[in-house]
């Protein structure tokens, strides 16, 4: 759907447009430099010796075999290592207790691969062995293996409650219980991790893998207790993340551990196993949901109560989203959640860190009681959706202080519903006949964006380009054009005269990263701010030029600055820049994103038609929408490139991704891509899912535009399981949906 590209003053020249990515050649021909790339004179491999129990204390280590071999520069363990945690979480970088199988014990670094691998096979360790619990709920009972000396529970659970809940539910003429069910989940992105580290003295460099240069700086300050000024963290190309790599992690830790030590740089990258074992992975989540309506159609009461498997540590972030307070209005509404630490690998945030597996659980359920009640799910959801105007939190949940704005859901479904054919969906689900039916199914999401602090910095050079520097990461959202887009749009200069410097700590200014649905919102306003400072230095400077003209009744178009009641009166932007004889600079710095009342959100409604073969359990998408309100679009292309890659990881959490444990070892049964089973590009037809951009222009992000990332991967595994429901009657609540769940379901009597 078009969005008229105008601004007050004119209409807009780039923003809105489509356009491939300005990197898209670099990237293709393997011109651009991945941490993986990085090769230093002199540089050491790195070897991490991980822990083959879940739960033990070290009680003898011995290094002196390893440390003889020819070759190995460095060892390390627990007796040589900082005892600071890594940033936002309870993990040392190396411990004399470990908490997880795959857990790093001790570190090496050596001149070649072939030789630190021998020398690792020389470490012996003796474990203390320690009694271990994988699920959230067992580690929260009486006599449950303690992890930490405060319990596994991290913190005070997290409480919501508004109304009355317990007698909200009293009141409602019909209520339903229902338990859902997401496994432990593997997310990450194609590139492993990897970091390189040098030392000049006291002064480190590290290239690393991150989404987060300076929470990755700010962690390894701290560790190794020096200046700000001392270290230097560069991640200029991501080969994913999606959130696993958005806070600091022992591997930037250890490599430069072994760096320090060894005084030669080193080089630590991990294998697809150590990337499965020892990342963020995408927390387990058992939630317990109680709903309750009214006759009239109205949701009335909500009691949702969730356990979450943190694993043995975290990254700070970890819990459900908002999609149990800010989606629907509710009188009555409750939610507590309980963050519970296990003998599982860490957990932390991954696209959309908890709201696909509450909408999962929330859009499910949903569905569910609006069957039950004879109502057109669709229909149920327009009549209780918040809308503009509706009382929703501001800041911390709970403190409905503020009222919503900008908002575009009912617009998203309407405009989903109408390109889906809703009224195709069957009216009683699993009436038709034959081996394969199929079914259409419908689920809602929405997430805020923006937080946090970000800055950018803009330089127009002396022969008018524009080099734009900023220190969040592009992880593949095509950040470096989208910002870039937007610093054209403001100086008026083509976006063939651009350059960027992405994801440096000595480059940029401050930034917090990319994730959260915040680069377009945050990094994005920095970048527009940075790009108006310049504007105005360089309308300065051509005034006299153009008869002293006032800087306010100049602009600039295509490099040239002209009058704008006389265009005729014109000069060149790198004529200006000559004469000045020195570059400008710009500097954009932005905080909160909403300070005031209004609270803007960004929206999306996703269906889907699936077919279901009975006979074998094997589901087959036939037609994905995805609508969403994005704002405007500053890049088209790159817009429906996210709805749609968001859309598949979605769905490719209802078929694999499953990280299973042995409960009587607690080692990982899914450590390979063979039994991971992620799905690939074979598995998904990419022409069968449509993009939908809804118009509805934000108030608080540049030129009206929203962040987007993490939403379109939020309605997945509601809007499969509603369809999977809507063509055969087999309601599921457990992901992923294997074709064994699907057939043993088939076979059971129908119950709720």
């Amino acid at each position: 759907m078009a969005q008229q590209n105008t601004i007050a003053g004119g209409p807009l020249n780039v923003v809105g447009k489509r356009g491939p990515n300005i990197d898209a050649v670099e990237r293709v021909t393997g011109r651009a430099k991945y941490t993986g790339d990085i090769d230093i004179p002199g540089m050491l491999v790195a070897r991490v010796l991980r822990s083959p129990r879940p739960h033990a204390r070290i009680a003898a280590i011995d290094t002196s075999k390893a440390e003889a071999v020819t070759g190995v520069r460095a060892v390390m363990t627990y007796k040589d290592a900082p005892k600071v945690m890594i940033w936002g979480s309870r993990q040392y970088a190396l411990n004399d207790r470990v908490r997880f199988k795959g857990e790093a014990v001790a570190i090496l670094a050596a001149v070649d691969a072939e030789t630190a691998d021998r020398a690792l096979k020389l470490i012996t360790v003796e474990y203390e062995p320690l009694p271990f619990v994988l699920d959230p709920e067992e580690a929260l009972k009486p006599g449950a293996p303690q992890l930490f000396p405060d319990g596994n529970l991290e913190g005070q659970p997290r409480m919501l409650n508004r109304g009355d809940v317990e007698q909200g539910l009293k009141e409602s003429d019909k209520v339903i219980e229902r338990f859902y069910h997401c496994p432990t989940m593997w997310s990450g992105g194609m590139e492993p991790r990897a970091c390189v580290a040098q030392w000049d003295g006291d002064h480190l460099t590290l290239w690393a893998s991150t989404q987060a240069p300076f929470r990755v700086h700010g962690s390894l300050t701290a560790m190794f207790n020096v200046p700000d000024a001392n270290v230097r963290v560069i991640s200029s190309y991501v080969g994913g993340g999606f959130g696993t790599k958005s806070a600091p992690h022992t591997d930037e830790a250890l490599a430069a551990m072994l760096a320090r030590k060894a005084r030669l740089p080193v080089k630590l990258q991990y294998t697809r196993e150590e990337e499965i074992l020892d990342s963020n992975t995408r927390f387990e989540t058992k939630i317990y949901v109680r709903l309750g309506v009214k006759k009239d159609m109205t949701l009335h009461a909500l009691d949702v109560k969730a356990y979450i498997n943190q694993g043995a540590y975290h990254t700070r972030l970890g819990g459900l989203g908002n999609q149990s307070t800010h989606v629907y209005k509710s009188p009555h509404v409750r939610t507590v959640q309980y963050r519970v630490h296990t003998n599982i690998p860490n957990t932390g945030p991954t696209r959309g860190v908890g709201d696909p597996q509450e909408t999962f659980a929330i859009e499910s359920v949903m569905d569910e009681i609006a069957i039950e009640m004879g109502w057109d799910p669709m229909e149920f959801r327009l009549k209780n959706i918040k809308r503009n105007g509706d009382p929703i939190a501001r800041g911390a949940v709970g403190t409905e202080d503020g009222r919503l704005v900008a908002q575009a859901l009912d617009k998203c479904i309407e405009a989903g519903a109408s390109r889906m054919q809703w009224n195709r969906r069957n009216a009683v689900a699993g009436s038709p006949t034959g081996t394969k039916a199929r079914g259409i199914g419908i689920a809602c999401t929405e997430r805020g964006g923006g937080a946090g602090l970000a800055g950018a910095s803009v330089r127009v050079n002396l022969d008018g380009s524009v080099h734009v520097l900023f220190a969040s990461t592009d992880i593949g959202q095509g950040s470096r054009t989208t910002l870039s887009m937007i610093a054209s749009e403001v100086l008026g200069i083509p976006l063939s005269l651009f350059r960027t410097t992405a994801g440096d700590t000595e480059m940029a200014p401050y930034d917090g990263g990319s994730y959260g649905n915040r680069t377009l919102q945050g990094t994005g306003r920095a970048v527009e701010a940075a790009a108006r400072a310049c504007l105005q230095q360089i309308l300065a400077a051509a005034s006299p030029t153009l008869n002293n003209a006032a800087p306010a009744d100049l602009e600039i178009r295509d490099s040239i600055i002209r009058v704008k009641a006389d265009p005729a009166r014109q000069v060149k932007v790198a004529d200006v820049m000559q004469r000045r004889g020195r570059s400008v600079t710009g500097d954009g710095a932005t905080a909160a994103l909403q300070t005031g009342v209004d609270v803007e959100r960004t929206s999306g409604a996703h269906f889907v038609e699936v077919e279901v073969d009975k006979e074998t359990g094997k589901v087959h998408i036939i037609k994905y929408i995805s609508a969403h309100d994005v704002g405007r679009p500053i890049n088209v292309t790159i817009v429906e490139n996210q709805i749609e890659g968001g859309t598949i990881q979605g769905l490719a959490l209802t078929q694999g991704e499953e990280m299973r444990f042995d409960e009587r070892t607690g080692a990982c049964l899914t450590g390979s891509f063979v039994d991971l089973k992620p799905p690939t590009a074979l598995d998904f037809d990419p022409r069968v899912i449509e993009a939908i951009i809804v118009p509805n222009e934000g108030t608080t992000g540049p030129f009206g535009g929203k962040g987007l990332g993490e939403n379109p991967c939020h309605p997945g595994m509601a809007a499969v399981a509603n369809a999977i429901y809507n063509a055969t009657g087999v309601r599921l609540r457990e992901v992923p949906f294997t074709r064994a769940k699907i057939l043993r379901a088939l076979s059971e009597p129908r119950r709720t």
